[in-house]
């Protein structure tokens, strides 16, 4: 299975972890899951651990380095303008259709409401972890 990580999912599997979205993540480190992502969301999730969570410069460098040795990363090759209440979410969408996902684990809610985009199911750190395991 092909995933995106939303940089939310990302965020909370590094910054608390023990929940599921490091359950999620933990998938990936094992080679259980296959991940993607792009510049864009790896450039968020960098600027968000430093800027939100005040990670030094040495440590987002590591977190992102980590991210793309684990993750394919993809160059979007088209612009999509769908989540009109926050167009940044746009770029995961992105992301998801450059890679060929089969699913966007996302704890944000303008995504989860989509529930599918271009046959790409969008679905919580939760529903996935029951999925997985089922």
């Amino acid at each position: 299975m092909k995933a995106i990580l939303d940089t939310n999912v990302l965020i909370s599997a590094y910054v608390f972890p023990g929940g599921k979205p490091e359950t999620v993540y933990r998938l990936a480190l094992e080679g259980r899951l296959e991940i993607g992502t792009s510049l864009p969301l790896l450039a968020e999730f960098g600027r968000v651990l430093g800027l939100k969570f005040g990670w030094t410069p040495d440590r987002v460098e590591a977190a992102v380095v980590q991210m793309t040795r684990i993750a394919s990363v993809v160059e979007p090759a088209e612009t999509v303008q769908v989540v009109t209440a926050d167009p940044a979410d746009d770029r995961v969408l992105e992301a998801a259709s450059a890679y060929g996902a089969d699913v966007i684990v996302s704890g944000d809610r303008h995504l989860l409401d989509i529930g599918t985009w271009s046959d790409i199911e969008i679905i919580s750190p939760a529903e996935f972890i029951a999925r997985w395991s089922s």
